[in-house]
């Protein structure tokens, strides 16, 4: 088998044996009495009405017992948990019970510190109700998901009404939905007609929010999943009430409805239910008429799962079809519902999968209510838990759809052959006279453990391996038309999906559980050790033989590629090491030709230089500087003329000086001719002769830096 089961059994599973000895459960009921809260796994007592509690890890921890202050009279046939683990559903055919847990504290972090014993309040949802309508029967209960504090639960009723109940007021419903036309509760001859005639609904199931705007009217599919976080902040929070969530309703003559609830206080008037969706492809027996369970996978598009009590499951993908005329819907108005819709969202029926419910050859017959549950840890696999056993299902379009978003065309499923893997797991029919031992609880956790209860009370572990995830075949268009040949697919194949499909097996071995107050035969003990070893010969030694095989033929050719490739290496390592004298002795004269050609290049300028030296003509540099010699050359011959005036007129003054101090006594002596005017103008002259001078003195020392004289 691809698990094992546990070799220490949980305390738990002691204590239930003990209250279960020799209690019968009713037959065709759909029991579900054992569940999980985080790391705690709890499960409903009928003898004590009463809920024991234990600790997964260790096996063998301390069991406590949840007793209730107001115990319910009627059968409680399942147990779930809410979204945040603190108040656990007691449901049953005459009403629903919603148990507060106690906190968890303390070093083992139990219910109330570790006591043994601890009172939990109960309250009773729509009690008063159901005690006016003896008739009336509960048919399914689920949490609702919208909801932010998780304290509002969906009851689905006999009457075909859908109630949504906040915890707050649990006898008066925030939402009645009725989900069939023609319906009185107190008329219980109609009632029991439809149920016969399978015109009743008996379950529904939640998919993915949707936005309030759809790109088609009433259309789950079109729309998708908000990603906006969810934090204290109020607008996020409204918007977050006002996402509409689509609920499917399963009639037990396999027709499917569906309608959007909000919680939030903007939903409309009056709800709209639409359906009954089309399936196709078209079936000649409709695909059963004795549907009993309904899972929608979280998927978009979404993926319902329709079990029937005969052990067949469909699994159906809701698709956009052509959009429908409006006009001619036929709508019933019935209590403020809209019943019937036209839609044009159908169901295309990809699969249909046929369960082997019970391993006695003449029980071909046996049928059970079915009761489908998600597995935690994967969104492609689910359980089909029911009163004969256990079987998990991996549905690898489910995948595909999560990383598609777009799926619209039938074309894009045909195509495909990726088909569902199907585990029994554990068979409580295997003998016929054993008692029946039939199967009240199933609770998968998060580490590939699943837990069995039976109605002996024994628990049953079980580890599972995780869901392999196939590789999804990406479809083409259709007008694009490709050809691989045969060999390229065998080389472009990996060998773990070979190993994978050669292991692949139709059938299971599963765990065998009944009842062990019967004499059971020689001859049909050797009936089931053949059929056992015939399943583990047929589907477990063959295949893995033939895998064994492959693998040794493929370690054989690896061994063979290994020891090729080892010589080539070996050779390659020769080649390196040649190749690296080689680049030492190349990277030497590539020094030595380095150092050559820089004693060439200095060389060759040497020879250059002396070579424009010794040519006829001036160069260009000479020339300019022979233009500037010769300009400096005229400039200094004026200037030696302008000395030379200079110095002659230096002379005239200075004899003129002369001459004037000798008539300076004259001049005292004598009364001067000039007038004072006359001797202004000749002072203002002889100063204006001075400053020329002295600035022609000054050009001639520049002149003589400049040449240096």
């Amino acid at each position: 088998m691809a698990g094992s089961t546990g070799g220490v059994s949980l305390s738990l599973s002691r204590v239930l044996s003990e209250k279960y000895n020799g209690r019968a459960f009713r037959k065709y009921a759909q029991n579900q009495l054992l569940d999980k809260a985080d790391d705690m796994l709890i499960a409903w007592s009928k003898e004590d009405s009463c809920i024991f509690a234990q600790l997964i890890d260790p096996p063998d921890s301390k069991v406590q017992t949840l007793a209730l202050s107001k115990p319910p009279v009627w059968e409680v046939e399942r147990i779930l948990l809410n979204h945040n683990g603190r108040c656990v559903a007691l449901i049953g055919r005459r009403g629903v019970a919603v148990v507060e847990l106690p906190s968890r504290h303390g070093e083992l972090s139990l219910y109330d510190g570790g006591r043994d014993v601890i009172t939990c309040r109960v309250e009773y949802i729509a009690e008063r109700f159901f005690l006016c309508h003896p008739k009336l029967e509960v048919v399914s209960a689920e949490w609702h998901p919208g909801s932010l504090d998780h304290n509002y639960i969906a009851l689905l009723a006999s009457d075909s009404y859908l109630r949504i109940y906040n915890l707050s007021s649990h006898e008066i419903p925030e939402q009645a939905i009725l989900v069939a036309p023609n319906t009185n509760v107190l008329n219980t001859s109609s009632y029991s007609r439809s149920a016969s005639l399978g015109e009743s609904a008996v379950d529904f199931g939640f998919a993915l929010p949707s936005e309030q705007t759809k790109r088609i009217c009433g259309n789950p599919v079109s729309s998708r999943l908000r990603e906006d976080a969810i934090d204290s902040d109020e607008e996020m929070k409204q918007k977050y009430l006002d996402l509409q969530w689509p609920v499917f309703i399963l009639y037990g003559n396999g027709d499917v409805y569906y309608t959007n609830t909000i919680l939030g206080p903007n939903r409309p008037p009056f709800h709209s239910v639409y359906g009954p969706l089309t399936v196709s492809p078209a079936s000649e027996d409709n695909y059963g008429v004795d549907c009993c369970s309904l899972l929608v996978l979280q998927s978009s598009p979404p993926v319902l799962i329709i079990a029937t009590s005969t052990g067949q499951l469909l699994h159906c993908v809701v698709i956009d079809g052509d959009e429908e005329d409006e006009d001619n819907q036929k709508t019933t108005f019935h209590n403020g519902s809209r019943i019937g819709l036209a839609t044009s969202v159908r169901l295309h029926v990809y699969e249909r999968v046929d369960l082997e419910l019970s391993l006695m050859p003449d029980d071909e017959d046996f049928s059970c209510p079915l009761l489908l549950c998600a597995d935690p840890t994967s969104p492609i696999r689910y359980w089909v838990c029911h009163e004969a056993g256990v079987h998990g299902v991996t549905f690898p379009l489910v995948e595909y759809l999560l990383r598609h978003v777009e799926v619209a065309e039938d074309v894009m499923f045909m195509t495909s052959d990726s088909q569902c893997i199907v585990d029994h797991v554990v068979c409580t029919r295997s003998l016929s006279p054993a008692a029946p031992m039939p199967v009240i609880g199933l609770v998968i956790t998060t580490f590939n453990v699943l837990y069995v209860l039976l109605a002996s009370g024994v628990i049953i572990t079980y580890a599972h391996p995780p869901a392999f995830f196939p590789q999804s075949l990406d479809v083409e268009a259709p007008e694009i038309s490709s050809t691989v040949s045969p060999l390229k697919k065998v080389h472009t194949e990996s060998f773990e999906d070979h190993i994978r499909n050669i292991i692949h097996r139709s059938s299971s071995q599963p765990i065998l559980a009944s009842g062990s107050n019967a004499s059971v035969t020689a001859h049909e003990y050797l009936n089931l050790i053949s059929r056992v070893m015939q399943t583990l010969r047929v589907n477990y030694l063959k295949p893995q033989s033939a895998a064994r095989d492959d693998i040794q033929k493929r370690a054989e050719v690896l061994m063979e590629q290994k020891q090729r490739l080892q010589a080539e290496i070996a050779t390659l390592q020769l080649s390196k090491k040649e190749l690296t004298a080689k680049a030492h002795e190349l990277a030497e004269r590539y020094e030595e030709a380095n150092d050559r050609k820089s004693q060439l290049i200095s060389r060759f300028e040497r020879v250059v230089t002396q070579v424009m030296r010794g040519l006829p003509g001036l160069s260009t540099a000479e020339k300019n500087m022979m233009q500037e010699l010769e300009g400096m050359q005229k400039h200094t011959s004026t200037l030696s003329n302008q000395l030379t005036l200079i110095e002659e007129k230096a002379k005239f003054q200075t004899s003129q000086m002369e001459k004037l101090n000798n008539n300076e006594n004259s001049k005292h002596r004598q009364m001067s001719s000039l007038s004072d005017s006359q001797m202004k103008a000749l002072i203002q002259a002889l100063g204006k002769e001075g400053e020329k001078i002295s600035v022609l003195v000054d050009r001639v020392n520049e002149v003589k830096q400049d040449l240096q004289l």
